[in-house]
């Protein structure tokens, strides 16, 4: 066996799944790397069958084409072959680079089964790309470990084999083998960050350290330790955190500010929201530190929201806009409601509940527009429905996103916090319903 092969081998050994993997997908975009990964597969003689998957971004007239070589490409492999388009949306902020990069791998996820193991074609000189590219963003620990070797990826895993083999290599096994790939022209276009470094910093780099790639991946693997301990100290210092998503003020505090930093971000993480820059995170920090009973701290970035409350810090994705006080909705028996602040439902219940007659008839969802009074069940005074919200502690962004439940112009429930005290006053033996108020933000 020829050394790269050897080398392949090696490194697909390292892969835990490797052996029980039903499938080995690889992603295939017709370039020069994909196409020499996917040949030396086949020439491996893998026991489990090999897929290319290739991912048509319509980023350019003849993307079209490209599919259709790979097609071929695989066809004359003999593997199986699976395409899909998809469209890259324009998102004010964020580089066409990395929606691309995320709708792709999103995409491959969603194309694996269970259990697959997905290689990918990235090479040293990708991974040297990556760190500076991360580096010059202000990258902190987690960015600079690059391109993970092996990682989970939807229902399955992700591996890249070829992470310490360098594009030259790669280039010369492509000639020696005769292979057809694409060249894409968007590669060459400066104007992308990647680009720019790939095509103009990182051989200038290489000339000078011709070690460079080797060094950076080594650095990278130490990053990868370092990001380890980091995360074993954030697991110590949430150990008594009830919920990742709602983090005592004080205790945040108590951390030292590098701790505090560490935490927050693994916290962020945990939650499932993309973590914030550098600059948010001095803004997230800074706003833990305000003790003032009456502050509402908010700090935004890009996917993410964090708000103070009293002693606490509540993590959650950006809310839609609201309806607004000036919309009106229905609601009854047969029917839901769903709108931005969440999902609307009646169920039978053996408690309290609103008569039958009024889920029948439907019921009017509103808003608030201030000034609502309101009796809940089993209350001995009529307040205003702000007083209430205040005494339940409320946070104050959800007062304003609880769906209100009238009968005429009855207030008669709030979300499925409180009935109507006209509920209990009305004893008919009609069957009962209870309001089921779902996918909504935590109220407090």
């Amino acid at each position: 066996m020829e050394p790269f092969l050897q080398k392949l081998t090696l490194a697909l050994g390292q892969f835990p799944v490797m052996p029980d993997t039903p499938r080995v997908d690889v992603a295939y975009s017709g370039g020069l790397d994909s196409t020499v990964l996917l040949t030396a597969l086949t020439r491996l003689e893998l026991e489990m069958p090999i897929r290319a998957l290739h991912i048509d971004h319509g980023l350019h007239p003849d993307s079209g084409n490209w599919t259709q070589h790979c097609r071929q490409i695989a066809a004359e492999l003999d593997v199986a072959f699976d395409s899909r388009r998809v469209e890259i949306p324009d998102v004010r902020g964020r580089s066409l680079e990395a929606s691309a990069r995320e709708i792709r791998y999103a995409t491959l996820g969603e194309m694996m089964e269970p259990a697959e193991l997905l290689l990918t074609a990235h090479h040293s000189d990708d991974q040297l790309e990556t760190v500076l590219y991360r580096l010059l963003r202000g990258s902190g620990v987690k960015g600079l470990r690059g391109i993970a070797p092996f990682a989970r990826l939807g229902p399955g895993h992700i591996g890249r084999p070829m992470l310490t083999m360098s594009k030259e290599e790669i280039r010369g096994i492509g000639k020696d083998w005769n292979l057809s790939w694409v060249e894409d022209p968007t590669n060459l276009d400066l104007r992308f960050d990647r680009n720019y470094l790939r095509r103009e910093v990182v051989p200038r780099l290489q000339l000078r350290w011709p070690s460079a790639a080797v060094t950076v991946g080594r650095a990278a693997r130490q990053m990868t330790d370092a990001q380890d301990i980091l995360d074993s100290v954030a697991l110590e210092d949430s150990a008594c955190i009830e919920s990742a998503d709602r983090i005592s003020q004080p205790y945040l505090r108590a951390l030292s500010a590098t701790r505090r930093a560490n935490l927050l971000r693994y916290l962020i993480f945990k939650v499932g929201l993309p973590v914030p820059n550098a600059k948010q995170l001095k803004a997230l920090l800074a706003a833990t530190d305000v003790t003032r009973p009456d502050a509402q701290t908010q700090v935004q970035w890009p996917g993410g929201e964090g708000r103070i409350f009293r002693g606490q810090l509540y993590l959650f994705k950006p809310m839609a806009p609201c309806s607004g006080p000036e919309y009106r909705g229905s609601l009854n028996r047969s029917n839901s409601w769903q709108g931005p602040e969440g999902r609307l439902e009646l169920r039978r219940t053996d408690g309290p509940g609103l008569p039958d007659s009024w889920a029948q008839h439907g019921l009017t969802v509103r808003f608030r527009v201030g000034g609502e009074r309101f009796k809940p069940i089993q209350q001995g005074h009529t307040r205003k429905l702000k007083k209430w919200l205040q005494l339940a502690g409320v946070v104050p962004w959800m007062r304003g996103r609880i769906p209100l439940l009238y009968r005429e112009s009855t207030l008669v429930a709030v979300g499925d916090l409180w009935l109507s005290d006209q509920v209990r006053q009305i004893e008919t033996g009609e069957p009962a319903w209870r309001v089921d108020w779902s996918d909504h933000p935590p109220v407090n």
